[in-house]
């Protein structure tokens, strides 16, 4: 895995973000603000969310997806995808279809309004606390596809710290950069390509090369297809 410095990743991309969990990352808001974004989506894990920013305060639009957050849980109610701040929450951080069509939502409506989306996500370390490794291998794939599809700017947080080098390295195959705060740099992993394949033979029942779904989650795909895909 070989880092590059915010600033040289050609928009749009999908980014990996590594650092240590126990403090904020400079290179987030450079991720965020470098591309000049006009809808800028949060997915945030766990009680400890962001303050809902005031409408009044916000330049262009910012839309919260809460996951696993019951406090704040915004029941059945659709969110209005026309307002300055819109919030949404997906109470299961289990039910990655769930999570991955709440996404899915707000880029099809920001598509539609001709924005420009940003994404980040925090983080992929809150779902594998949950759930097998290969599922959210699996719905990660998924999920930069169709962001990749609107032309989203999106960045995952990841803790490299936290999980087998094979592992990161692995989840480093799916994205078009990584970058690395100075406190994760020393702790790149650095897992071979065989041990690597070996893996993404594992997560893919043995067959060699890489997972294969259908349909391909365009921007075509309906939610109920992304869903059934990401609940494979």
């Amino acid at each position: 895995m070989e880092p590059e410095p915010p600033a040289e990743i050609e928009p749009p991309a999908n980014v990996l973000l590594v650092h240590a969990t126990r403090g904020e990352s400079d290179a987030c808001a450079a991720l965020r603000h470098e591309h000049d974004p006009t809808a800028e989506l949060s997915v945030t894990f766990g009680d400890d969310q962001p303050t809902e920013p005031n409408a009044d305060d916000v330049d262009g639009t910012v839309g919260l997806l809460r996951v696993g957050d019951l406090l704040h849980s915004t029941g059945d109610v659709d969110p209005d995808f026309t307002d300055t701040v819109v919030v949404d929450s997906v109470c299961d951080p289990t039910d990655l279809g769930e999570i991955g069509v709440a996404i899915s939502r707000f880029c099809k409506h920001w598509e539609e309004s001709d924005e420009r989306i940003t994404v980040c996500f925090d983080s992929l370390d809150a779902l594998l606390c949950s759930s097998a490794p290969k599922r959210v291998f699996q719905f990660t794939h998924v999920l930069t596809t169709r962001l990749a599809s609107v032309d989203a700017s999106a960045h995952f947080h990841f803790d490299p710290t936290r999980h087998e080098d094979r592992v990161v390295s692995t989840f480093g195959t799916i994205f078009d950069a990584v970058v690395a705060d100075e406190d994760a740099e020393d702790s790149l992993p650095e897992a071979t390509d065989e041990e690597v394949a070996d893996l993404l033979a594992e997560w893919n029942d043995g067959a060699a090369g890489t997972i294969e779904f259908e349909p391909t989650p365009t921007a075509e795909a309906t939610d109920e297809d992304i869903a059934r895909i990401l609940e494979k």
